[in-house]
Formats: C-alpha cells, structure tokens, sequence
C-alpha cells in the first residue's frame, strides 16, 4: 500500500517537477498514514508537526468560533495539501481536518519539509501556489457569508462540490456529489443552521435542481444552480 501511496503522490503538483533522482532523495521524508470516517487529522491550536497530502479520500476544513459554531472552510481531495499555511509561519494550525469518509494520506514533517525546500525550490513554488489558492478560497467565503442569500451559497457550495467530486448519476441523469454529506455539513460550509440547510435542500429537491440518492446528492440543473449562485 505504501508504495501505491508514493506512486501517487509522486504524481502531485507539489512534486511533479522532481527529476527521478531527485525523488529518491524526497521518499525518505515521506509518511504513509490511514484514517477512518470522522477521524481528526490534527485539531485546531495544535502545534504544526507536519504537512499533509491526501492519496484517497476526503477531508473538511472546519474553524471553530469562539461562539461554539463551526464553519467548514473548504472540502480537499486527493492531491491537495492539508495544514501548509500552520507549517510555514509556524503558529497552530487555525483549523481542524476531519475525514469525511475512509482517507489516506502522506504526511512529511515540518523539519523535513523545510530540508526539501532549501534542497528542491520548485517544491516551494508549488506550496506558493496552493497558498494563493487557499487564500482566495477563504476571501470568496468571507465575501459569500457577508452579502449572500443562504440560498445562493448553499447552491455555490454545491457547485463546489460537484467540481471536487462529481461523478455521472447511477440512472445517467446528473451529477451525483460522490461524497457523504450530512445537512450538518451542508450548515457548516455555508454559514447557517440545519433546519434553514434542510428547508433550503427540501426547496431544491421539489424544484428539480437536486434529488437524493443513497444518501448522496445528485445534482440535475447545473444551469439553474449556477443561476442562484449568481443571485438570478
């Protein structure tokens, strides 16, 4: 399984420019580790001990408010980092990452990420680039939470969604959310409670924009989805 992990993260931005020599000398540092669903990666206020780099599964980023709300930051899949913003300015991490299905991930530890920047800097280009995109993530959510219907960010969460891990529908009709998502969630990602999520979904569903299956969502309007997100 180790191996299969490696090959795979091999393949990531954030090592893809490595010569294979190169890469010989970056596996030493690399961790393989498995987690069930539901299961926290680190908690938010952990000291930042290592970067994490999801191989199969997925992940939600969750900040919890001194109000006792939690906001689900954003969802990550395979190929994306976990925690790198905690590991170069070196304060706690300002979220936690919980599972949100069976995950595998490769870890390096902070000293070793470090060693392999001063060593590869391509590798530190492509932690950049994920930073950028990391924050604009957070400003989009900022802004949304702000100005927005819940109804337009409920629909924007599940365009995101639907761009992380959209697969066809079982019957051909739609885009099904290949994630396990519980209105809790749904909540959380977007700012507001769960009895508002489910109303919100309920409407959706007898419109025709989504249908329910086996617990997962399937999107049927894209168009009309992207429309509400846009504010139409």
């Amino acid at each position: 399984m180790k191996l299969e992990m490696m090959k795979a993260v091999r393949t990531t931005p954030l090592f893809k420019s490595l010569s294979d020599e190169d890469w010989q000398d970056v596996v030493q540092f690399l961790h393989g580790h498995s987690y069930p669903p539901d299961a926290y990666l680190f908690f938010q206020g952990d000291p930042p001990e290592a970067l994490y780099i999801i191989w199969s599964g997925r992940v939600k980023l969750v900040r919890h408010t001194s109000q006792g709300r939690d906001v689900v930051v954003t969802v990550l899949g395979p190929g994306q980092l976990i925690g790198e913003m905690a590991i170069f300015d070196g304060r706690p991490y300002s979220m936690s990452a919980i599972t949100l299905e069976e995950t595998a991930v490769v870890t390096i530890a902070r000293n070793d990420l470090m060693t392999i920047i001063q060593r590869f800097p391509e590798v530190s280009f492509q932690v950049i680039l994920e930073l950028n995109r990391r924050l604009r993530v957070c400003n989009e959510l900022v802004r949304s939470l702000a100005v927005d219907r819940v109804e337009q960010r409920i629909a924007r969460a599940l365009l995101r969604l639907k761009d992380l891990g959209g697969v066809p529908a079982p019957d051909g009709h739609g885009i099904m959310i290949d994630i396990h998502l519980t209105r809790q969630d749904i909540a959380e990602m977007t700012g507001t409670t769960v009895e508002t999520a489910i109303r919100v979904m309920s409407r959706f569903r007898r419109e025709g924009f989504i249908k329910s299956y086996k617990g997962k969502t399937i999107l049927l309007d894209i168009d009309g989805l992207e429309a509400i997100a846009r504010g139409k």
